[in-house]
């Protein structure tokens, strides 16, 4: 049986935190306090294969979403979702599969866009490892020196099955979720490019009914290097 570590803060309105890849849940603890002081119910999720002791060889996409929608339908009232980079696909699909009970869906460093399966493709193997490499300098600018060896000691490899799967977006239910996009390592021109240059992401985010954009210029992990920021932008949104 798969699992999917919690850590559950006492308060007002759920909000389901997702990292993405490499990081923890640890990487969101200097927003979890803000948001509890305002009196919000916050989850942070360990995603299945993304323990340090995990194995990764059976673990797909579906899971990760089997494993937030499972903390979505146990909550109450709508939740606010927020994924980091890869997990704002993940986000986005869970929007998809519950969007009457997702009051927020919220993309840090990342974006709603198309998901198809890339059978065959790269990333080749069972995980993909930490690599500097795999990050521009925009997306590591106000990492710390503490910070980069915190990360490089804490990575843990993703499952590299999650980002090969596709997923069916036929039926666009994620378009009515009011929606948030925090840009960081791009920015909202970089967006406005990306519509022009890739036809397929700006049908998709043209087609959202309630999408705003925030630009919070720092790394891939504003969580880490802008953390009281990013957390204000979560409760003006919330």
């Amino acid at each position: 049986m798969l699992s999917v570590g919690v850590r559950t803060y006492r308060g007002g309105m759920k909000v389901i935190l997702v990292p993405g890849f490499w990081l923890g849940a640890w990487s969101w603890d200097e927003i979890v306090p803000t948001l509890e002081a305002a009196g919000h119910d916050v989850t942070v999720l360990t995603l299945p294969g993304t323990e340090a002791d995990a194995e990764r060889h059976d673990i797909g996409l579906a899971d990760h979403v089997a494993a937030i929608v499972r903390e979505v339908d146990a909550a109450v009232d709508p939740v606010a979702l927020v994924g980091s980079n890869f997990a704002g696909t993940l986000v986005q699909l869970a929007a998809n599969e519950r969007p009457a009970s997702i009051a927020l869906a919220v993309y840090v460093d990342a974006l709603p866009k198309p998901v198809s399966a890339q059978p065959g493709t790269e990333p080749a193997g069972v995980e993909i490892a930490f690599s500097w490499d795999e990050l521009t300098a925009d997306e590591q600018r106000d990492l710390t020196p503490e910070q980069r060896t915190d990360i490089e000691r804490r990575a843990i490899p993703f499952p590299a099955q999650v980002v090969r799967d596709g997923w069916d977006l036929a039926d666009g239910r994620r378009h009515a979720v009011r929606s948030l996009i925090v840009a960081t390592g791009f920015s909202a021109a970089d967006l406005e490019q990306w519509r022009t240059d890739y036809p397929q992401v700006g049908a998709e985010l043209d087609a959202h009914t309630d999408l705003t954009v925030v630009e919070l210029p720092t790394s891939h992990w504003p969580h880490l290097t802008r953390p009281d920021e990013l957390a204000e932008i979560l409760l003006e949104a919330i």
